[in-house]
């Protein structure tokens, strides 16, 4: 995207102030895992630092979760304008019993728009530790439980799987900001 994507505009919000407040009618508490615990202070959420700068999304996952007092947590990335609540929802009742439950929709796996067991966390940091890694690796751990989910059952809670619209360019961006304006009304 070549600009922090957390602080594009949304509407009348930053990007990551109205994803906030989107998976906060599912989820609380709200935690952001940002780089300083300057950034974001307006989102609406806790924020909270990265212990590993610089390492990925694999970081911040950890964070988030070693920082969780819930059982289970919601990963959002700060680029999905679209997440449906309704999506985390139906994620979070297929939860108890899985170490993770992931989205694998339109061809992808999605590590960040998941449901995840707070005991992931030392998972995550037995990862970094070691040297690091990916999301992917994470969800390969043996000792892991990991549902994925499928496109038809997805879209019982997302019917057009929007949830997983992400912007990672310019033009991705100005789509989905013409999307939203369109969905307004404006």
């Amino acid at each position: 995207m070549g600009r922090d994507k957390a602080a594009l505009p949304f509407g009348d919000l930053p990007l990551l102030s109205w994803i906030v407040k989107r998976v906060a009618t599912v989820c609380d508490p709200m935690i952001v895992v940002a780089k300083t615990a300057d950034a974001y202070r307006d989102s609406g959420a806790t924020v909270i630092t990265d212990r590993w700068p610089g390492e990925g999304p694999l970081v911040g996952l950890h964070a988030g979760l070693m920082a969780t007092q819930t059982e289970y947590a919601a990963a959002v990335a700060c680029d999905l304008p679209f997440v449906d609540p309704a999506l985390l929802a139906g994620l979070i009742t297929l939860a108890p019993g899985w170490s993770a439950v992931v989205p694998d929709a339109l061809g992808n796996v999605h590590p960040l728009c998941a449901i995840y067991h707070r005991s992931v966390g030392q998972h995550a940091e037995d990862i970094l530790t070691r040297g690091g890694g990916s999301l992917r690796r994470l969800l390969a751990v043996p000792a892991l439980r990991v549902r994925f989910v499928r496109d038809d059952e997805l879209r019982m809670w997302d019917r057009q799987l929007s949830s997983f619209t992400n912007l990672n360019t310019p033009e991705e961006y100005a789509e989905a900001t013409a999307a939203w304006r369109e969905l307004a009304g404006s």
